[in-house]
């Protein structure tokens, strides 16, 4: 199970990151390697993670996966949807293919409509406060608070820009 936890902090750093590079993309108009890199290794390792909770949390039985993370949600929110954990699939697809823009037309990426830019981050950050807040231990939320407040800096407006 450790390789479970540690593939979604991981990939959740490797966001932030990839994060924090945009803020910078957006400031200089130079698209930061280092950033692609980790936002393309966060995608990889969020793969990773659900594989690895597929076979050791659910034993492969994806149909047993759906459910109880409708289950899960119905705990939480008093509304247990089975379309939950496909919301999981749509954020690691929109995460790849916006990093995938990102490493290959870095200029039309930075120039983006600002409302992709925002529904883009509201997706994060939902993704974000259920997993590493909401639905987090106790102990995952010692790192999953900070991470939200990191992610809120790095889309704050920058007036140095």
């Amino acid at each position: 199970m450790t390789a479970l936890y540690a593939t979604i902090w991981l990939s959740l750093a490797g966001l932030l990151l990839g994060e924090l590079g945009r803020r910078r993309h957006r400031q200089t108009l130079i698209a930061p390697r280092w950033a692609q890199v980790c936002s393309a290794a966060g995608v990889a390792l969020g793969v990773v993670h659900s594989l690895l909770a597929l076979a050791l949390v659910y034993g492969w039985d994806h149909a047993r996966a759906v459910e109880l993370t409708a289950q899960r949600a119905a705990t939480v929110y008093g509304v247990g949807w089975l379309g939950s954990l496909y919301v999981n699939y749509v954020f690691l697809g929109w995460w790849a293919l916006d990093t995938a823009w990102w490493w290959q037309s870095p200029g039309t990426f930075v120039r983006r409509s600002a409302a992709w830019d925002w529904l883009w981050r509201l997706m994060v950050f939902t993704m974000v406060i259920n997993g590493a807040v909401i639905f987090a231990s106790p102990t995952g939320r010692i790192a999953g608070v900070p991470l939200a407040a990191a992610l809120l800096w790095a889309w704050w407006p920058n007036p140095r820009a």
